[in-house]
């Protein structure tokens, strides 16, 4: 196989497959979007790298002339991504693209997820055009909760979803262990669509997992959706949880609270947003707090991983492995 062009690449799923390719020999060259990014994907395994914005024609004609085979995958805050794959089919007809892995989401023919209704237009671009493409359509990430960390380490479990709001979830190491997976054997795959989703979890049972990994307790508490668009919605959700897990904070955990608080104010750079993203982001959320989001197809992923893919009472116990020693 010759070079793999990486979107994203320093970005929740960009990282681990960059890792995963490399650690296979493949030459793995990374589109990011600065330096700081840039030197990520280095140490990541990337041996090739390109910065700038994937809008930009400029930034894309140069990332993908010379590549085989693409995995792309388009940022959250990016409203519209039917140019984007416009380009890329234009690009990847031209420049004799062998592989094109495009990165979707579980269930795209939800029609009340802007982010979901993009993901599905763009499948149907990709269904009428000659570069051989596979889909991957990936579950809520078991990563996303980790942008309360502090909190879980204080005892909490805040997110802007009920606590009892049904999730289907994948790891997203897998996600990336299956697409590399895909990439080393393309024939296999080539024009597939594939559902990635491990396990249907609430957050009272992940706050639960968390607090077996951590080995004291963890509340699970609902922020209201808007709380990206206003962060002081979320102050008496998190007072009235603290004040219910007062009786198991420690002087240590109240420290972690503290700094999630700060941190929390400016989640996934949500601040750097247009509002539009904003926006969609907050309906997305709403949605979910409301309906859950179901899995796909369960046998997808055991079948492109070879193994039982990670439940998340194993994520909670290597995440915390990770980064409490």
């Amino acid at each position: 196989m010759s070079t793999v062009l990486v979107t994203s690449a320093a970005g929740g799923v960009g990282r681990p497959l960059v890792r995963a390719l490399a650690a296979q020999g493949v030459t793995v060259r990374a589109l990011v979007k600065n330096q700081a990014q840039a030197a990520i994907a280095r140490r990541d395994g990337a041996t090739e790298i390109r910065v700038g914005d994937m809008r930009q024609d400029s930034v894309l004609a140069e990332a993908v002339k010379g590549a085989d085979s693409m995995y792309h995958a388009a940022p959250t805050q990016i409203i519209d991504e039917g140019p984007i794959a416009e380009r890329i089919i234009d690009l990847g007809t031209r420049h004799g693209l062998s592989h094109l892995v495009f990165h979707s989401v579980i269930h795209p023919e939800i029609t009340e997820l802007p982010h979901h209704t993009q993901k599905e237009n763009v499948e149907k671009l990709l269904a009428d055009q000659p570069v051989p493409t596979t889909i991957l359509r990936p579950s809520h990430y078991m990563q996303n909760y980790l942008e309360f960390w502090e909190f879980i380490r204080g005892g909490l479990m805040p997110y802007p979803v009920s606590t009892t709001s049904p999730m289907g979830v994948v790891d997203v190491e897998d996600v990336a262990e299956a697409a590399a997976a895909v990439f080393l054997s393309p024939d296999e795959h080539v024009g597939k669509t594939y559902d990635l989703s491990t396990e249907t979890i609430d957050r009272n049972a992940m706050a639960a997992a968390f607090a077996d990994a951590l080995g004291y307790p963890v509340t699970a508490i609902r922020l209201p959706p808007t709380v990206l668009l206003n962060p002081l919605s979320a102050a008496s959700s998190v007072v009235g949880g603290a004040a219910r897990a007062i009786t198991t904070l420690s002087p240590r955990r109240v420290s972690h609270l503290i700094k999630g608080a700060k941190e929390a104010q400016n989640a996934r750079g949500i601040k750097t947003w247009s509002p539009q993203a904003r926006d969609n982001y907050v309906q997305m959320m709403t949605y979910y707090d409301s309906h859950g989001l179901p899995v796909g197809d369960l046998s997808h992923l055991p079948s492109l991983l070879g193994r039982t893919p990670t439940s998340y009472a194993d994520f909670a116990r290597r995440e915390v492995t990770r980064r409490t020693r």
